[in-house]
């Protein structure tokens, strides 16, 4: 980073001075800039394949070492809150005991 002092002496050196200090500012600019860019690509084909597991990809369900989360259901079936079986007041029926069974 330029002190005040510094960017005064460059100023008072001259236009050629001032074009100087301009030109390699730019150059490293660009030189981070295209870093940047290889970062943010590589970062993007990191994440990529950190999101893919056996349901989205042809890996085995083995290779799912990150995957803490059940999948989604498929079904779009809405759960009625009742419990499985038969319910409450509802008259059970069942098959009687013969004397001769087949």
């Amino acid at each position: 980073m330029l002190t005040r002092e510094e960017i005064l002496e460059i100023y008072e050196a001259g236009p050629e001075a001032v074009i100087s200090v301009i030109q390699r500012l730019e150059s490293i600019i660009e030189k981070q800039d295209s870093r940047i860019a290889e970062l943010e690509e590589r970062v993007r084909v990191l994440e990529s394949r950190l999101n893919q597991n056996s349901q989205n990809s042809s890996k085995p369900p083995s290779t799912d070492v990150f995957c803490n989360e059940k999948p989604k259901p498929k079904g779009l079936r809405k759960s009625s809150g009742k419990k499985v079986g038969g319910q409450k007041g509802h008259p059970g029926k069942t098959l009687e005991m013969v004397e001769n069974p087949d």
